[in-house]
């Protein structure tokens, strides 16, 4: 296989697409490719205006080139339900971000299709991939995933439909403290440059404006470190 990286952005919302697709076009422009973004599908509080921009913003996404997988259904949980030990654990180091983490077969299944739900009320087009809000999961996830024809990715690995799985180390800067941040750059590099495996670049919000400049850097270096921008579909 050809030595590729992924460069993913999370949770685009109805609640933040008026800012943050300007900062995605720039990244386009950077890379000089689309690349993956993650939609959380959640609009129940949204306004009917807000709801149809949103759409209307995924649709042109879609149209450039940009691919667009499915990131939980509302990132945050709002029941602890069928959660075992481990995922209020979860729960917790996340501050209740880790929508999937240790659910019990049902209530994983359930907000799964919740989500899928969701995003078909916004998209007339089918997710390439499921990606579990902060890669806590369950043990049921991944299966009930790929039944549903998607890609599925966790915090180390990426396992196809098909049932072929990558090693796939993944930097990201969400919710680390200031003080680790330069140690977490350098990560970013580090796995760029190891001759094996997927390495993904997982960008967020939070990270812009103040990363920025970071950010860019760690894309250029991943542009001259020999692998090539991929996508999931072409895994």
């Amino acid at each position: 296989m050809a030595r590729k990286f992924l460069l993913c952005f999370h949770d685009f919302s109805v609640w933040n697409f008026q800012k943050v697709t300007p900062v995605i076009e720039n990244l386009k422009d950077l890379v000089g490719a689309p690349f993956s973004v993650l939609i959380i599908p959640d609009t129940e509080q949204a306004s009917p205006e807000a709801v149809q921009e949103f759409r209307e913003t995924l649709a042109r996404l879609q149209s450039e080139g940009f691919e667009l997988a499915l990131h939980g259904y509302k990132h945050k949980a709002e029941f602890s339900q069928g959660r075992n030990y481990m995922g209020l654990i979860g729960m917790n180091l996340t501050h209740g971000e880790a929508e999937f983490a240790g659910l019990c077969q049902y209530e994983s299944s359930r907000l799964l299709q919740q989500g899928i739900s969701a995003w078909k009320n916004l998209i007339d087009i089918d997710p390439v991939a499921f990606v579990p809000p902060t890669w806590y999961s369950n043990k049921f996830l991944p299966r009930q995933v790929r039944a549903q024809g998607l890609l599925y990715e966790d915090r180390f690995s990426i396992l196809t439909v098909r049932g072929r799985r990558y090693a796939s180390p993944v930097t990201s800067f969400a919710g680390i403290p200031d003080f680790l941040m330069k140690p977490a750059f350098k990560f970013g590099e580090f796995i760029l440059q190891i001759p094996f495996g997927l390495p993904r670049i997982a960008l967020h919000p939070v990270d812009f404006p103040n990363r920025e400049k970071s950010v860019r850097n760690l894309l250029r270096s991943a542009l001259g470190s020999g692998r090539r921008l991929s996508l999931y579909r072409e895994l």
